[in-house]
């Protein structure tokens, strides 16, 4: 139905000869066009093939618009988000501590597929081997999967260790990625792209746990997560305790992360980017001798 709602204005834009950037989000493109009829799938190749540019998240996403759009008119550029949290987390306070227990943080819809639900079940299993945690989920707790995980956690006696905090935003999300110690994201979410929670947990100098899912990989590279079997507690648990147990592990994940962050997903690097493809967009338009290719 996006695709649909959107020939609203891709076909005029073909029919009229403007200029089009297409902006991919997700990563289902390539199963919607392979699974539909040969008539919505020449629609979309009538749509798709004059574009001028077209965005991906990363390099692995590339693959997403063959047949559709020619790759030499593929660009790719990253999620990026404004320094709030990273300025937030220069001016904590570095004081030491006066609690043990460690904060697990999942922040995102609680829709199964996230993985959220799995998290929880890897709770019980964490807690044979320690109690200084308490897990923490943010995020919008009026979908089903969030009314029966609150309900098989109390059902379980986890409430003392389990907290909902519903949606939360700007001051308040800050803060709650600064109080937490581990990110963790074990998605296995059919139209992932890449999460901007992931980008945010970077920026305030988390490790993370997670899956090998959608742009994740690319985001996070090896050295700043550790990363799980899909819908597997048991393996988000082993990984849980890693960090968990390990602070100077923890510490040197999340400064790679927060490297990578500043390195790639600022959202200065994200307006560059998106910058520079318009501008090629419109040198295409315009076959100008001033306009300048390759940026």
């Amino acid at each position: 139905m996006g695709f649909l709602r959107d020939c609203l204005f891709l076909v005029p834009s073909r029919l009229l000869g403007i200029p089009l950037v297409l902006h991919l989000h997700g990563g289902q493109l390539d199963t919607l066009y392979a699974e539909r009829s040969v008539v919505f799938q020449w629609l979309m190749r009538f749509c798709f093939s004059h574009a001028a540019r077209a965005v991906v998240l990363s390099e692995s996403f590339r693959a997403k618009f063959a047949g559709l759009v020619k790759d030499d008119r593929v660009r790719v550029v990253y999620n990026g988000i404004p320094l709030t949290i990273y300025e937030a987390w220069k001016k904590k306070e570095r004081s030491s501590r006066s609690s043990t227990t460690r904060t697990v943080l999942f922040l995102g819809v609680l829709l199964e597929s996230k993985g959220f639900f799995d998290l929880l079940r890897a709770v019980p299993l964490v807690l044979e081997r320690t109690n200084d945690v308490r897990f923490v989920l943010v995020g919008d707790t009026s979908f089903p999967e969030a009314a029966r995980a609150r309900e098989w956690v109390h059902e379980r006696s986890l409430d003392p260790y389990v907290s909902f905090l519903g949606t939360k935003s700007g001051d308040e999300k800050t803060r709650v990625f600064l109080e937490s110690d581990v990110f963790a994201f074990p998605t296995w979410y059919p139209l992932e792209g890449q999460p901007v929670a992931m980008i945010e947990a970077m920026a305030a100098g988390l490790p993370v746990v997670t899956t090998r899912h959608a742009t994740i990989p690319d985001i996070l590279g090896e050295e700043g997560a550790l990363y799980v079997n899909k819908q597997d507690p048991a393996d988000i648990a082993v990984k849980l305790l890693r960090l968990l147990e390990d602070e100077s592990l923890r510490t040197s994940m999340g400064q790679k992360n927060q490297n990578r962050y500043l390195q790639w997903h600022t959202a200065d690097k994200f307006a560059a980017g998106v910058g520079g493809v318009l501008r090629q967009a419109l040198c295409v338009r315009s076959h100008s001798v001033d306009c300048v290719e390759g940026l």
